[in-house]
């Protein structure tokens, strides 16, 4: 690397731009790097807004609790209308003790992909719809 500087710069500055790289060029390529990542996540990142769907009451699969006990919440496979099967997650204790043969799930969709996401909620919003 030394000799191909050399033969751009000259040898004086070749010198000291192989000393220059030697010891600073890690930490900064690496601080370039973070920057670009971090901006790129800014720039690409939608808004993430959502709007309610609808809530509907689906079969749970199976659910495990978190940690063995449901005051730390659940994890559970649940089938969804359309067929298709999916894993929800709640921390929340008084919704996760709920979760039995079925779940009141809420559907949301996000504004700017139209991805559905769903999230478990108290069976009283099932009821009411």
């Amino acid at each position: 690397m030394l000799t191909v500087l050399s033969k751009i710069f000259g040898p004086h500055r070749a010198v000291s731009i192989y000393a220059f790289l030697k010891t600073w060029g890690l930490p900064v390529v690496g601080g370039v790097g973070v920057v670009v990542v971090a901006a790129a996540l800014l720039l690409l990142n939608d808004s993430g807004e959502h709007e309610h769907d609808s809530f509907m009451t689906v079969a749970v699969l199976s659910a495990t609790p978190i940690n063995g006990d449901l005051k730390n919440g659940v994890i559970a496979s649940v089938k969804l209308p359309d067929g298709s099967a999916t894993s929800i997650t709640s921390t929340e204790a008084p919704i996760s003790q709920t979760v039995g043969t079925s779940a009141c799930v809420e559907k949301r969709v996000y504004v700017d992909s139209g991805e559905a996401r769903y999230r478990f909620k108290l069976p009283r919003y099932c009821e009411a719809s």
